[in-house]
Order: structure tokens, then C-alpha cells, then sequence
């Protein structure tokens, strides 16, 4: 099993721990008073929908490759890929609708005192315009993510444009590789039969073990990540940078 039961109970705990945070952030989105309707807009018909579906994603996820699973099947595995896909499409847009509510409701401008263009507008390590208009304390929590918003981009860019991250089947050890290739030598060599052929795939998809991780593409050297913990993380982190913003709009309401 690619988890013990500790870690299994610890990833649990910090599921359930910010579904609750993001209850109470879903609803102080929904009581502020927006002075932009394109801000308003953002939250309800954008953010509180892609919150929705990331909660909506992991609970799936969980549920149909579970923590514990050791020999999924095909479908399974189709399912939880999908689900994965999705998930990572509307985290990336969900960090997106956060700075275009920021964006909307303050105003900000650039250094000749025009407004911030399209490609202006966002939270990663690029836009650094914008973040500078935010308090001290959510730049901070940007700025900690950092290591965050690499992965997140890079698997979001190549699920979009080049190369969807999928979930390998098993993975394989060096006895499993070089049993698998004495298999394959022995399907290739002279006076096999069709009853041979059968037996022999079956004692290679029966090798290797299941390991969580997702991936996209080995020739981008693109690094296995385990899952399970990594979207639950994923969506603590939308989370976490959205009570910063609501934060500092709340401020500045109270400020008038």
C-alpha cells in the first residue's frame, strides 16, 4: 500500500479540515458588499462554481481511488483521471477569478497610471504588479506558494496544450522491468501458440504495483506526483489565498 494508515488518516483530517474553511469562505465571498458588478459577477457565477467543483473533485476522486486501492481497473482509473483533469483546469482558473475580484474591486494601474491589461491580471510569480497592491501579509502568502504555482502551472499548461497528465497503471520495479522483457521475448520467439500468447500478457499486467501518482509527459521530465495529499494541498492553497483577498477587502470596506 503506497500510504500508511497514518498518513491516511492525516490526509482525511486535512480534507475535512479546509472543506470547512471553505464553507466559511464561500459564505463571507457571498456577504461582502461588492461595489463592482464585474466583481460580483466573479464570485458568483465564477469562484463559488469552481470551489464548488474542486470540492466536488476531490470527493470523487476519493471515492472511486480511494487512498488505499491497490489494483484499480481500467474504468477506474479513466474516472479519476478525468476527475483530475478537471480539478487542475479549475484550480489554475480559480487562483485566476481571485485576481480578477481583487482587480475589479480596486482598480489598480500600472505605472503610468493606466489600467492593468488582460495579461496583467493574476497572482503567479509573473504578475507582479498586481501583487503589489495587495497587503504585506497576502504578498507574503503568494510569495510562500511559490514552488506551488510552478507545479500547478507547468501541469495545467500541458493538460491544455500539449500533453494531458494521466495515471499510470502500475509501476515497475527492476525485477518487474526485466521479468516483463523476458515475457515479451518469450511472446516474439518462434513456435508460441494463441493459449501461450494469453497466458503470457496475463503474468505481465499481473507484475508491477499500483502507486497514486499522477503524470503528463516523461520527454518534459515532468515529476510523478502522488495525488491524494497533492489535492487536498491544491485546494487548501486556493483556499487559503482567497481568505487573504477577502481579507483585504473586507479592510478596505471597513476603511470606507
Amino acid at each position: 500500500m503506497p500510504y500508511t494508515p497514518d498518513q491516511i488518516r492525516e490526509i482525511g483530517e486535512m480534507h475535512e479540515e479546509w472543506l470547512e474553511r471553505e464553507s466559511a469562505l464561500t459564505r463571507r465571498l457571498f456577504a461582502h458588499p461588492y461595489g463592482s458588478a464585474r466583481a460580483r459577477e466573479m464570485v458568483q457565477h465564477g469562484l463559488s462554481r469552481r470551489l464548488a467543483d474542486l470540492r466536488h473533485g476531490v470527493d470523487r476522486i476519493f471515492e472511486v481511488l480511494p487512498p488505499d486501492a491497490v489494483d484499480p481497473g481500467p474504468r477506474d482509473l479513466r474516472d479519476a483521471t478525468a476527475f483530475l483533469q478537471a480539478f487542475v483546469i479549475n484550480a489554475f482558473g480559480a487562483v485566476d477569478n481571485i485576481a480578477w475580484i481583487w482587480t475589479s474591486e480596486t482598480d489598480p494601474r500600472d505605472a503610468r497610471g493606466r489600467p492593468l491589461r488582460r495579461g496583467q491580471i493574476g497572482f503567479t510569480p509573473d504578475h507582479v504588479l498586481l501583487r503589489a497592491t495587495v497587503s504585506d501579509r497576502t504578498r507574503a502568502c503568494l510569495e510562500a506558494a511559490g514552488a506551488w504555482f510552478g507545479y500547478l502551472e507547468d501541469y495545467r499548461h500541458a493538460l491544455a496544450h500539449r500533453i494531458p497528465l494521466y495515471i499510470p497503471p502500475k509501476t515497475f520495479d527492476d525485477a518487474d522491468t526485466a521479468e516483463f522483457r523476458r515475457l515479451e521475448d518469450e511472446l516474439m520467439a518462434r513456435g508460441w501458440t494463441p493459449e501461450r500468447w494469453i497466458e503470457v500478457q496475463a503474468a505481465q499486467r499481473r507484475l508491477g504495483t499500483f502507486d497514486p501518482v499522477m503524470m503528463h509527459s516523461y520527454g518534459e521530465q515532468a515529476r510523478p506526483v502522488r495525488f491524494h495529499a497533492q489535492i487536498v494541498c491544491d485546494f487548501a492553497t486556493v483556499v487559503e489565498v482567497a481568505e487573504h483577498v477577502v481579507t483585504d477587502l473586507e479592510a478596505r470596506a471597513a476603511d470606507g
